[in-house]
């Protein structure tokens, strides 16, 4: 404001010397005219000077003052307009502390006022983008036309898409028909939020769609759509395990209960009569509670495991001994069913393993091995070392396994030959007991078969630290015979 008084005070100050001029001419007029030294155009000449100087001069210094602003004006104005665009916040000056100055030091303030929100909103922008992309969730934002507006690397895999999906329509992501169809269908139509189950065939995955409306700038315009893809495959996996598991145990428990039951019933009514027979009775259900409980055992031990609740006792281990006494413990049973175990297991043979756990895994192995073979058949225990690592594998001339069952035979209660199992006692869950310890061991199991020769599983253990493989002799790779480092 101070230049505005200046310009006002200058204006006033020469207006106010004109009309003193101007009074000072008129009082002259008058003198002249009374004396009559000068006729009439004369007065006429003078006093149009006198008029002229009192437009004219308050004029010019108006002019002047507009000139020098509109000069100071035009410089801020190139000072903006040579702005950088990035958003920087900048000082604007201009010489001298008129109204021009004022109006910099406003633009200067205004300029800062609205780079800090730009980097705030830059920043939370930022930060969205960084939320959007890490979410595992599949995230796409439709506007009113269908068209994608925002998509994350989550749903670019789901729908395998190898370019930019912004600005194009949905149906040109997603080209499954079926699946566009169900897009399209839980699309809300109005301020609904939706939710729906949708299936993908090809990668056989399973997610819970939920849509939200997105409204426009005006209560008219027409809404977008937000829509998130929770993947819920895992979830229905191991809702389809939990009821096959209730199934299985059920079914399991239902067979000898229901013997048990017939058989006690039957001493009921005859009394024990029949010593003998009722004692044959008892022996049946004695079997019977028997197999109950070991299927009740196991599946206490498994769910130990598999929750790793149960604590290994890492030691050095030889394989070999543990190998030799499950033979010792299965040659009676081995003997009667006429089936030949070989043990040829290299001794020393040095794992960092639970020597029980271990001993559980063999026995599971070999039980199966000759409970599974035919008479005459071979069950053979043998060892080496690949690429450091100890494998220890237990093979059959039995039944085999069928292709189709391979994958699925470490699952609970699953059994190649159910009547067999069934008939020799197993509860089908030494397999799966067999995975889980050695996942606990940081090693695996692995089985080939061929249906009506035999199976072979291998037990392969993490490597041995370089000082435990010196001291036992075994180099890269050790005979299954021998022992001895080999080709």
């Amino acid at each position: 404001m101070n230049g505005k008084r200046k310009v006002l005070a200058a204006l006033a100050g020469v207006t106010l010397l004109a009309v003193v001029l101007l009074g000072f001419g008129v009082l002259q007029l008058a003198r002249i005219a009374a004396r009559s030294e000068f006729a009439g155009i004369e007065t006429f000449g003078f006093a149009l000077i006198l008029g002229a100087t009192a437009l004219v001069l308050p004029t010019a210094v108006g002019w002047f003052a507009y000139r020098a602003l509109d000069r100071q004006v035009e410089l801020l104005t190139a000072e903006i307009d040579n702005s950088p665009e990035d958003g920087t916040p900048r000082a604007f000056v201009v010489e001298g502390s008129g109204s021009a100055g004022e109006l910099a030091s406003a633009m200067t303030r205004l300029v800062a006022e609205l780079a800090g929100r730009v980097e705030d909103g830059r920043r939370e922008s930022r930060v969205l983008q960084s939320i959007v992309s890490a979410m595992k969730e599949g995230m796409v934002v439709l506007g009113p036309d269908r068209k994608i507006r925002v998509a994350n690397e989550a749903f670019l895999q789901l729908f395998r898409t190898p370019f930019d999906p912004v600005g194009r329509l949905l149906v040109e992501v997603v080209r499954d028909p079926a699946v566009f169809r169900e897009l399209e269908a839980s699309l809300p139509p109005g301020g609904a939020i939706r939710e729906s189950l949708l299936h993908l065939p090809g990668p056989g995955r399973s997610f819970e769609l939920r849509v939200s409306p997105l409204s426009g700038s005006t209560p008219d315009e027409p809404v977008g759509a937000l829509i998130l893809f929770f993947d819920v495959t895992r979830l229905e996996a191991l809702e389809r395990v939990r009821r096959e598991f209730v199934a299985d145990v059920s079914h399991e428990l239902r067979t000898p209960l229901t013997s048990i039951k017939a058989f006690v019933e039957n001493l009921i009514e005859e009394g024990l009569a029949d010593r003998d027979e009722s004692l044959r009775f008892l022996e049946i259900v004695r079997k019977h509670a028997d197999r109950m409980g070991a299927l009740i055992d196991d599946l206490t031990d498994l769910s130990l495991i598999e929750t790793r609740a149960v604590a290994l006792d890492l030691a050095p281990v030889d394989a070999s001994e543990v190998a030799h006494d499950v033979v010792a413990q299965f040659a009676f049973r081995a003997e009667a069913g006429g089936v030949e175990v070989q043990l040829e297991l290299p001794s020393p043979f040095p794992l960092i393993a639970d020597h029980r756990r271990l001993w559980q895994v063999l026995v599971n192995l070999v039980d199966n091995a000759i409970k599974f073979s035919h008479r005459g058949g071979v069950v053979l225990i043998a060892g080496d070392v690949r690429e450091g690592r100890p494998r220890i594998t237990v093979k059959d001339t039995g039944v085999g396994i069928p292709p189709e069952a391979l994958e699925q035979v470490f699952h609970r209660f699953f059994r190649a030959d159910k009547a067999r199992s069934r008939e020799l006692g197993g509860t089908g869950l030494g397999l799966a007991i067999v995975k889980h310890l050695m996942r606990l061991h940081d090693g695996q199991v692995s089985v080939v078969s061929e249906l009506g020769r035999g199976a072979t599983f291998t037990l392969e253990f993490p490597p041995l630290p370089p000082s435990d493989a010196s001291d036992q002799g075994l180099g890269s790779d050790v005979s299954p015979k021998t022992g001895i480092g080999g080709s």
